[in-house]
Formats: C-alpha cells, structure tokens, sequence
C-alpha cells in the first residue's frame, strides 16, 4: 500500500534519476521502491560536492524555489538527506532555515557519510548556538552508526537522536549457495580500490595464505586508482587463485556474492556500506574493522570476526580460524541472513518509514 491520503511525503536529496548514484542518492533510490514512498515527491537542490556538480547560484536558486514548494504542497513529512561535511552541513542550515515553522509539518533529517568530529571548530560553534534552534527543528536526527551520533550529541545538545540503516536495493530472496567444505576458501573483496577500503591489507593477508598452502582464493569486485600499484602485487593471479572483475553490478555482483566464503571489509573508515548489506543478504559471514555501522553488524562468531584497522596478521589470523574449522561457517551463514531479514531487508524498511509516517500497522 502506498501513502495514506493525508500523508503527504517530501524527501529532499539526490533525484533517483540523477546520473550521481553515491551513498545518498543510493539510499534515496531505494526508498522510492518503498510503498510508503511510492507517492513521495523529491526535491533536489543539487550538490557542490556530487559527480554531478552544481553550481553555488544554481543552489541558492533552487532553495529559494523550495520554501514555495514546500507550502504549496502542505507536506505532513519533510525527510532531508545530508552528508557531515562543511558544505553539506551549511547547505542542511540553509534548508532549515526556509522549511516552514509548522507543527503538523514532521522534519526528520538522515546524515549519510562523514562525521561531525572532523567539522571545522567555527562550525560547531555555530551549531551550538546561533543555529542551535534551527536544528531544533528537527523531530529527530538520525545517524548511520553511534560514532556519528556521538558525535552530534555534545554539538546540537538538547536534540533527538536515533539510528537509521542503509537497506538492500534488491529483494529480500536468499542468495545462498552452499559451499562444498574441501574446495579453497573463497575471499570476497567489493569496494573503490583506494587506500582507505583496506585493499592492500586485503591483498598482502591472501599472498601470505595462498602461499603457504594454496587453499585460500580472492575475488576483487571494484575499480580505482589504486589498481596499478596492486596488480604488482598480485602474485597468484596465474593459477586463478586471484581474480579482479572491475566495477561490477546486476547479477554478476550476486553471483560473485553466491560464489564467496567470506566477505572482508578491512577499511580505515565506513559509514554502512552496502557491500555488507549485500553479504548478510547471501548469508556471507564477514572479516572487518569496526568502522561505522561495521560495529553493529560484525559480531565475533555470531556474523563473523573484527580487526583492527591496518593490521594484516589480524586479518590472516582471522581467515586461518575459518579455513581451519570450516564448520563455523554454516551458522555464521545462517545468522547473517536472520539478521538481514531483521534489520536491512526491503521489508524492514519498510516497518521502519511506516512507523516514522504513523502508518505501520505491524509490530
């Protein structure tokens, strides 16, 4: 069922038709697949910051248009997506400032990437006291992991908080393939190929196990700049141990998914990436830091193992344990995708925006 007839919904962020498919219009893409978003209207003010650049004016301009469209359309519901970074957050301020004073007008505002730990010292000043009442506004804000969060509190004191996820973009069907337990362990990496996302740890960890016995392989889903300097690292690539597929996405992202033993996700710093999402969906126990939302979705021996950032010997120690005892696997499998259902698949989202609307009729 879609929206009920005095629910009118504004979801202001990056236009699922914009050509710019990062963190924030990802999420805003899925949410339109929702029933409860079905008659939703977006609004995008652009972005400085996106592939898809606007300009500063052009911004200006259509946030001075947005205040006339928002009381035109006496929307019950205003959902801002943001990122935490100086432009996003002035940008967020500016729209704050021109969304109306109503009360049966319900604004919630979801921050995507970044931290306000790392805002410049000016800014959260100035959210601490002249646009303090603007994020008061504000029904509730809503964080993609408690670091975030943590952040926010002591900045915007006084303001309701809460924790949002990221949800898969497909269906909520298994993508289970059983494993046969004598082949090699099958290593999955998806991500940018840059630094940050652990890919070098990733790589150096499957050189030292494939080395010693050859039972281990490695999957490399995902393009970057990085790619060069890996591939004179890439020992194994010969024997077929050692796979890169570039940027993939469709079924042969779900079948590299299917194919897999193990996520590993050994990145500096992460939000929710949607590489884990996609995983516990497969029922694919993971190997990762604790960055962001990592924290809660990686339990050790429950969903997998956590690591400390940039520590090889954590993460090969970390896949010894499952190539040796292969049999952790299978309820580790079987726990990803319980929680999948519980927490990221399309229906509990679904639950979760119906509550946020007052139109959820499930427990």
């Amino acid at each position: 069922m879609g929206m009920e007839p005095d629910k009118k919904v504004c979801i202001i962020g990056p236009s699922p038709d914009s050509p710019y498919q990062g963190g924030v219009a990802t999420h805003i893409s899925t949410l339109k697949t929702l029933a409860c978003f079905k008659d939703a209207e977006v609004i995008d003010p652009g972005s400085i910051h996106s592939n898809n650049k606007t300009g500063i004016v052009s911004i200006f301009r259509s946030l001075t248009g947005l205040k006339q469209r928002i009381l035109l359309g006496r929307f019950t519901h205003v959902f801002v997506n943001t990122s935490i970074y100086t432009g996003s957050i002035i940008k967020l301020l500016l729209i704050l400032a021109i969304l109306p004073n109503a009360d049966n007008t319900k604004i919630h505002v979801f921050y995507h990437g970044g931290r306000f730990q790392s805002l410049p010292a000016w800014l959260s000043v100035l959210l601490s006291t002249l646009c303090l009442r603007l994020m008061h506004k504000v029904r509730m804000h809503h964080f993609l992991s408690k670091i975030q969060q943590e952040g926010f509190v002591p900045v915007c004191k006084g303001c309701s908080v809460g924790l949002f996820a990221n949800y898969a973009q497909g269906d909520d069907i298994w993508l289970r393939h059983l494993k046969s337990q004598n082949a090699p362990l099958k290593l999955l990496f998806v991500g940018r190929l840059v630094k940050e996302k652990g890919i070098f740890e990733a790589l150096e960890a499957f050189n030292r196990l494939h080395g010693a016995d050859g039972q281990v392989e490695l999957t490399v889903a995902g393009d970057g700049p990085a790619y060069p300097e890996l591939s004179t690292m890439c020992k194994y690539i010969s024997d077929g141990a050692l796979r890169f597929l570039g940027h993939v996405s469709g079924e042969t992202l779900e079948q590299a998914y299917r194919e897999a033993d193990l996520l590993v996700i050994p990145s500096y710093h992460e939000a929710f990436p949607y590489a884990a999402i996609e995983a516990m969906r497969a029922g694919l126990p993971m190997i990762s830091t604790s960055s962001g939302a990592l924290e809660m979705l990686v339990e050790d021996g429950v969903t997998g193992f956590k690591i400390p950032p940039r520590d090889v010997s954590a993460l090969e120690k970390a896949i010894r344990t499952i190539l040796e005892n292969r049999e952790l696997l299978k309820p580790m499998s079987d726990n990803c995708y319980e929680y999948f259902k519980a927490h990221l698949s399309k229906s509990a989202a679904e639950q979760y925006y119906s509550r946020l609307l007052g139109t959820c009729t499930v427990a």
